[in-house]
């Protein structure tokens, strides 16, 4: 009994110097000769993604244009409203009336009134032929149109030239937008003459503008009546550090949390000066975002919350943010195609929602190790578990009984 005991005495301090042994070889391994294996129990792979930078706001829907009528005391004196307020008013629509106390000087300032608006008509349509006729001068030829340069790369204008074109388009547009309001002050004014010669003395003043009324001054003071466009913008203010993120013409994800309503846009305008200027008080910058679309649900007053894209990678190679480690600088651990661990330097860019932007070091579908990180180690054998819930084994039986047939058939002739 007590030799069988000596025996398993000797054969337990065996063990322990043969465990002792070995990790005292691979502690003093400086060299890395022993041959080690990682274990590798979670992992994630690179896919490619759009990664925005958004900036956080809140704004609040108003009117696109606000129109002002006014009533000259010099003119006559005044009749009656012929709208209320909430009143809904097209272009042309009837406003109010006034008596006209001097026909003959009242006909004259009609008449005056008509080649002034006449005038400046003809001179918006000649501004807007001047600049449609315009050329802008074709971009410099680059290196890549020559039969020795490279096809690899694809040539984009230079910013002067697509900004002179956006710039052009956009003068246009504004001049086209006043020359529709002047004409519809002519037509008013045309329209005014007429009756004063039809009827003598009662004019009936038309509106210009297609909205809502929104204000009417009971006591003829100015403005007469307010009328609102039924379009919406969304405005807001930005802060003094979010200000010089944010430039005109970046695109907004706009939502209505108490709607449950979902919108997008364009910031149109960003103020280069603030409201209000105070030594001990943060800057205020307004800003402006048109609606991509108008949705009935919206009305003026509503607040919402803004997201400004101020930076997009679209269709980058992309990792989770868990998979990137930082020591002097970024790296990962890639598991490779030899099975073996591999460190790698990559530099980043943007990041979103736990996604980070690989610019360069990994490509699109490759392996990366991201737990137990005590694992880790340069040029290692990695092994796996074997995830069965994740294998489609199901699928294997998911066959057709004919097709069963056939395939064990030819299994045993190929025997």
């Amino acid at each position: 009994m007590a030799k069988k005991n000596y025996k398993g005495r000797i054969i337990g301090l065996l063990i322990v110097a043969f465990i002792t042994t070995n990790a005292l070889l691979i502690f003093f391994d400086d060299k890395e000769k022993v041959d080690r294996k990682s274990y590798i129990n979670e992992w994630s792979r690179t896919i490619t993604y759009d990664l925005f930078e958004k900036l956080q706001t809140r704004g609040v829907f108003t009117s696109e244009e606000s129109s002002p009528v006014y009533f000259n005391e010099e003119t006559g004196s005044f009749g009656e409203f012929l709208v209320k307020e909430g009143d809904s008013v097209s272009e042309g629509d009837d406003l109010y009336t006034y008596e006209v106390e001097n026909y003959y000087q009242q006909e004259a300032n009609l008449q005056g009134e008509i080649s002034r608006l006449e005038e400046e008509i003809g001179a918006i349509e000649d501004y807007i032929d001047e600049v449609e006729d315009y050329t802008i001068p074709d971009p410099p030829q680059s290196e890549n149109d020559s039969p020795f340069g490279s096809d690899d790369s694809e040539e984009t204008p230079p910013p002067s030239y697509v900004e002179t074109e956006f710039l052009k388009e956009e003068k246009i547009a504004e001049k086209e937008k006043e020359l529709a309001k002047q004409e519809a002050m002519l037509e008013m004014v045309e329209d005014q003459l007429d009756q004063l010669q039809d009827n003598g003395d009662q004019i009936t003043v038309t509106s210009t503008f297609s909205g809502t009324v929104t204000h009417i001054s009971e006591e003829l003071e100015a403005p007469l009546l307010t009328l609102e466009s039924r379009n919406l913008v969304l405005e807001g203010e930005l802060r003094e550090g979010e200000r010089k993120d944010v430039e005109e013409g970046m695109s907004a994800e706009i939502s209505v949390p108490d709607l449950d309503v979902e919108a997008t846009g364009t910031l149109e305008s960003v103020d280069e000066f603030p409201e209000d200027m105070k030594v001990h008080r943060s800057s205020r910058y307004p800003y402006s975002i048109s609606l991509d679309d108008a949705n009935e649900e919206l009305l003026p007053g509503y607040h919402a919350d803004v997201k400004l894209i101020t930076d997009e990678a679209l269709g980058v190679v992309t990792s989770l943010e868990t998979a990137l480690e930082t020591d002097e600088n970024l790296y990962a651990w890639v598991m490779n195609a030899e099975g073996q661990l591999e460190r790698r330097e990559i530099e980043s860019g943007l990041e979103e929602n736990g996604l980070v932007e690989i610019v360069s070091g990994l490509e699109e579908g490759e392996w990366l190790a991201i737990y137990p990180k005590d694992e880790f180690r340069d040029d290692a054998t990695f092994f796996t578990p074997l995830k069965i819930d994740e294998m489609p084994v199901q699928d294997l039986f998911k066959i057709e009984q004919k097709s069963m047939i056939t395939y064990g058939l030819l299994g045993i002739m190929s025997r």
